[in-house]
C-alpha cells in the first residue's frame, strides 16, 4: 500500500493542495526507501521540510529561501541556505556541499515568477538533477493573475472563419517560439518583447510550462520530414501536469 503523505501536523501551506500530495506519493514512492537528496526552493517557516524530513526517512532535505531562516532539526538531516532561485552561483554552491552527484528529487515552491522559475529549473534540471529525477513545480496558475508580477489575465480566443489573418499570425508566433526554444533563447525576457504578446500567455508562469510542453515534444519537434532539425529525443521521460503543479520524470539518457 502506497505510503500517504500527511501535511496536517506541519507548517505548510502543503496541507491546503491535497491533489499535491497524492501526485507526490505516487511519483516519491521509489525514492522511499533511498538516502535521497531533496532539495526545495522556497521554503517560508520550514514546515515542509520537516515533513519530507519524516517521509524519506533515510533523506537529506535541502531548503533555499530568499530570507534567513534557522531549523530546530535533532536528526541533522535538514539543511538550509539563503538565497534567491534564480542565482546561478548559489545553487551550484548548495548542490557541491549536499549533493555532488545530483539531487534526486527538486520541488520549486518558490518566486512562482516566470523567469526566475525559468532560471533555475534549467539549471538544474541539465546540470543538478540525476536521470531519473524529479523536478516538481508548484503553483504555476500565478501566471493568470493580472495582478502577479510576470501575470495576465485569461482571454479566451475565438477563432473565426472569416478573418484568417489573426490566425495565421497565431500560427506564425508559435513557429518563432519553438525556433527560439531550439536555440535556448529566452522566451521569457520581458525586457526584449514585451511581457504580453497575445492571448497564449507565452511569457510569465504560464509560457514557462508551455516551453516545457515544448520540451515534452521534442521527439515530435524535431521528426524527420516533418519537423525542425537537428533531431534529439525530449529531456523528459514523463511528465504531469495538473491544476497548480507540474512533476517532470529526468530521462534516463539525458546527461
Amino acid at each position: 500500500m502506497r505510503k500517504k503523505i500527511d501535511a496536517s501536523q506541519y507548517n505548510t501551506d502543503k496541507v491546503l493542495h491535497p491533489p499535491h500530495l497524492t501526485y507526490y506519493a505516487e511519483y516519491f514512492e521509489p525514492f522511499l526507501d533511498q538516502d535521497i537528496r531533496l532539495l526545495e526552493l522556497g521554503v517560508d517557516k520550514g514546515g515542509s521540510l520537516l515533513l519530507w524530513r519524516d517521509y524519506f526517512e533515510h533523506g537529506i532535505i535541502t531548503g533555499l529561501d530568499i530570507n534567513p531562516l534557522v531549523m530546530n532539526d535533532p536528526t541533522e538531516r535538514i539543511r538550509v541556505f539563503q538565497g534567491s532561485q534564480a542565482d546561478i552561483a548559489c545553487l551550484d554552491r548548495i548542490a557541491v556541499e549536499i549533493a555532488p552527484d545530483g539531487f534526486d528529487i527538486i520541488i520549486d515552491d518558490c518566486s512562482h515568477i516566470g523567469e526566475m522559475a525559468r532560471t533555475s529549473f534549467w539549471h538544474l534540471f541539465d546540470h543538478r538533477l540525476k536521470p531519473g529525477g524529479i523536478y516538481a513545480i508548484e503553483d504555476w496558475g500565478t501566471g493568470y493573475w493580472e495582478s502577479w508580477p510576470d501575470g495576465k489575465r485569461y482571454t479566451p480566443f475565438v477563432e473565426n472563419p472569416s478573418f484568417p489573418a489573426p490566425t495565421r499570425s497565431i500560427f506564425s508566433n508559435l513557429a518563432h517560439s519553438v525556433k527560439k526554444l531550439l536555440t535556448r533563447q529566452s522566451l521569457t525576457d520581458s525586457s526584449k518583447e514585451g511581457k504580453r504578446r497575445f492571448y497564449s500567455h507565452e511569457y510569465g508562469m504560464v509560457g514557462f510550462v508551455k516551453q516545457l510542453i515544448d520540451e515534452c515534444g521534442m521527439a515530435d519537434i524535431t521528426c524527420p520530414g516533418w519537423g525542425l532539425a537537428p533531431v534529439r529525443p525530449s529531456k523528459f521521460e514523463k511528465m504531469h501536469i495538473s491544476h497548480g503543479l507540474v512533476i517532470i520524470v529526468k530521462a534516463k539518457q539525458s546527461e
